[in-house]
């Protein structure tokens, strides 16, 4: 090819509309037939009409290289499947009127397309806004940009690419469903008592007694317990102990078929967690992605923080009674009787099923008021029956059940079997009272 043909081409690809080119093949033309037929008016019009769509080129150039973008989210931090809201500041901070902006901004791959949008021309210093919505498909850090922009001229005759601003980040949060009666679990029988006091519980609501100690308040004797012990005994007041719960998630290599299954995984972490935090209990997350140490609460947003960010494990990682035991690990006898322990499985093998249902059976779940298997993925032959025969409740989301159905049609049968006992109370009751009623 010659050179005046690769600077045709390039012209020609440079950004150039179909007006634009139009134009130029019709400048080109007359030019060829002013030559030939030796006009020269019709030269200076074939030179005009060349001329027009390469002015509209540079003008563009020149006035569209200075917009400046920033981009912000509402909320800051996304849900998966929950449309957020993008806004983009556009400013002009040059010293010419932009012209006219065909601006789209680029979104992560499996994200909906982000509309295009047009932007008018901006003076110097001026500013504009606009927005669109998007839904995350996944949970993680996504980045969001750069704004690609297209500027045109007011005839139409040519479309020049820009990059406009930067790329921004956004945290995108797992989805969580509520679990309705997520209170029950920490309020059920088992383990010691909400007050976990040390002393005698007396006959009054929230208070126990203590032997006397020098320095104690006279006026905080309880009389009546004095009395009956022979001893001088004081009243002290119960507080609540909070219970706590503990969710541990399974990130063993290969045991979520692929990346939708370990993110159902997540997402059924994430709902318990959150349910019972917001049921009041103080929630610790087990992930194996740390040094082992001192089990710590953790907050609602730290939760779904965590469980935004985590990944399968990508090399050896621990058992699941393994990662039990370092989320139980370092706390006392009471506080381990007191509260609930989830384990979020996949592919759950016997053996696994074995370990754990031996630590439900008084090894490291202790007498826990209540311990809860989540299986997202098929388990092995044996392994619910063994987590059953080993104190867990089990809640089978593998066919892909969500969480809170399966959780209600678990509570059914617990729910029936409840009436029934009180029924039968309730009957065994009155029998007596008419029995004693009627006793000579």
């Amino acid at each position: 090819m010659t050179p005046a043909g690769r600077a045709t081409r390039a012209v020609w690809a440079v950004g150039l509309t179909r007006r634009g080119r139009a134009l130029l093949l019709a400048g080109l033309l007359l030019g060829a037939a002013g030559m030939w037929q030796g006009q020269q008016a019709l030269l200076r019009v074939a030179l005009l009409v060349l001329m027009l769509p390469l002015l509209s080129l540079a003008l563009a150039a020149l006035t569209g290289t200075s917009t400046t973008v920033r981009r912000s989210t509402s909320p800051e931090r996304a849900v998966v499947g929950q449309a957020c809201r993008v806004r983009l500041d556009l400013r002009n901070p040059g010293r010419m009127t932009t012209p006219v902006l065909l601006a789209q901004d680029r979104l992560p791959a499996g994200w909906p397309r982000a509309p295009r949008f047009t932007v008018d021309p901006l003076p110097p210093g001026g500013r504009a806004a606009v927005a669109y919505s998007a839904t995350p498909p996944r949970r993680g850090h996504h980045r969001l940009g750069p704004l690609q922009v297209r500027v045109t001229d007011p005839l139409g005759l040519c479309e020049l690419p820009l990059r406009a601003g930067g790329r921004s980040e956004v945290l995108v949060l797992p989805a969580t469903t509520a679990v309705p009666g997520a209170s029950a679990l920490l309020t059920g029988s088992g383990g010691d008592d909400a007050g976990g006091g040390a002393g005698t519980v007396s006959g009054e609501r929230g208070m126990s007694t203590r032997e006397y100690r020098s320095g104690d308040d006279l006026r905080r004797v309880h009389w009546r317990s004095t009395a009956r012990r022979g001893e001088l005994m004081v009243r002290q007041d119960e507080q609540p102990r909070q219970r706590r719960g503990v969710v541990v998630l399974d990130r063993r290599p290969g045991a979520h078929s692929d990346e939708a299954a370990f993110d159902h995984a997540v997402a059924a972490a994430a709902s318990l967690a959150v349910s019972l935090h917001d049921a009041g209990a103080a929630v610790h997350l087990e992930l194996a992605d740390g040094p082992a140490g001192q089990p710590q609460a953790q907050g609602r947003e730290h939760l779904l923080e965590r469980l935004a960010l985590v990944e399968p494990a990508d090399g050896p990682s621990l058992a699941l009674s393994t990662m039990l035991a370092a989320a139980l690990g370092g706390r006392s006898e009471a506080e381990s009787r007191d509260g609930i322990v989830v384990v979020v499985a996949g592919a759950l093998g016997r053996a696994d099923a074995d370990a754990l249902a031996t630590a439900g059976r008084g090894g490291t779940v202790r007498r826990r008021s209540a311990s809860l298997a989540v299986l997202s993925q098929p388990p092995a032959p044996g392994a619910v029956e063994a987590l059953l025969g080993g104190g867990w409740a089990v809640l089978d989301l593998s066919e892909g059940e969500p969480l809170a159905d399966a959780w209600l049609r678990a509570r059914e049968p617990a729910a029936a079997t409840a009436a029934s006992s009180s029924t039968i109370s309730s009957t065994s009751s009155t029998a007596a009272t008419t029995a004693g009623g009627s006793a000579p």
